[in-house]
């Protein structure tokens, strides 16, 4: 596709998300509380030691999971986008930002399990990093200004409306805060396991679309290019 003095390739846009995603993962596991048995006073073993670091595993394990399923609702994303302008490049830089929390906000619910703001700030991240990748995907598929200009337009209606859903449930999970904590944690969950359920069954995108569905218009000695 060829490229106008305002756009300008996305090998650079990418190249520095999967960057930060991969420090974050590295940050989420220094979070990890290492036992010394020696250090510890009255300490029954290194078992009991570990036994009592559930939380911090539990948050550990949820939150590199969903650090993961960013990562690959982005790559997704990016497999259309063709092209990037400083829109798109700033909105980029929002989802950055909100998945750059991610540890901060994972320690913070694993030392206040019970306190509602806690579970606010945490949902909220998560919506602000999956709005981010909702928008890029919109921007760019309006008019197709930035993604193959041969996508279809069922594909691009579908894709938005599953992403509009799924903000709409992630903030509901983060407003629930307000009632308990507990309820933002089990939304999360429950869309964090559904997503890597259909990963596993070979469904992609957020809408959770079947591989090998074509997703834009093939031409004449094309079979087309494949979800």
């Amino acid at each position: 596709m060829t490229q106008d003095a305002t756009t300008f390739s996305t090998d650079r846009l990418k190249a520095l998300t999967d960057g930060v995603i991969a420090i974050v993962i590295t940050l989420l596991v220094l979070e990890l509380t290492v036992p010394v048995v020696a250090e510890i006073s009255g300490s029954e073993g290194l078992w009991p030691e570990l036994r009592s670091l559930w939380r911090e595993t539990l948050g550990y394990a949820v939150s590199f999971f969903l650090v993961g399923l960013l990562w690959l609702y982005h790559h997704n994303v990016f497999r259309y986008i063709q092209r990037a302008d400083g829109t798109l490049l700033t909105l980029n830089v929002f989802f950055l930002f909100a998945v750059s929390i991610t540890p901060f906000s994972s320690a913070l619910v694993t030392a206040n399990p019970d306190e509602r703001l806690a579970a606010i700030i945490y949902g909220s991240s998560v919506f602000l990093a999956a709005a981010s990748n909702a928008a890029m995907f919109a921007y760019a598929s309006r008019k197709r200004r930035l993604v193959d200009p041969r996508l279809q337009e069922r594909f691009i209606r579908r894709e938005n409306r599953s992403a509009t859903a799924i903000l709409v449930v992630l903030a509901g999970g983060a407003g629930l805060g307000y009632v308990g904590s507990t309820y933002t944690y089990a939304v999360l969950g429950l869309a964090i396991t559904y997503y890597w359920v259909m990963t596993a069954l070979n469904r992609e995108g957020v809408s959770a679309a079947r591989r090998g569905e074509h997703v834009v218009d093939p031409v004449e000695g094309d079979g087309g290019v494949g979800h």
